[in-house]
C-alpha cells in the first residue's frame, strides 16, 4: 500500500467513480468515510470537493481496534459534472 503513496491516484480516481455513482448507478448520494487520524484522505474527500458532516464516533473498525471516523459526502448538486 504505501509504495503508491502520495501519488495522487485517488484524487484521481474519486470524481471518476463519484461520476460514474451519479450519471450512471442513479445514486443521490456518495459517501467518503475516513478514519480521523487520516489526513491525507480527508484531503482527498476535500479535493473532490466532498462536504464535511461530522465525526462518527466508533465507525471505523480495523482487526480488534475501533476508531472515529469523519464523514465526507457529495449529493449531485455538488458535484460539477462537466468539470470532472
Amino acid at each position: 500500500r504505501t509504495d503508491r503513496t502520495g501519488q495522487g491516484i485517488a484524487s484521481r480516481v474519486v470524481p471518476l467513480l463519484t461520476r460514474y455513482a451519479f450519471e450512471h448507478l442513479g445514486l443521490k448520494r456518495v459517501e467518503i468515510v475516513v478514519a480521523v487520524g487520516n489526513k491525507a484522505s480527508q484531503r482527498v474527500a476535500q479535493k473532490a470537493g466532498a462536504v464535511r458532516e461530522g465525526i462518527l464516533r466508533n465507525r471505523v473498525v480495523i482487526g480488534e481496534n475501533v476508531y472515529d471516523a469523519v464523514m465526507h459526502s457529495l449529493i449531485p448538486q455538488d458535484f460539477d459534472m462537466e468539470a470532472r
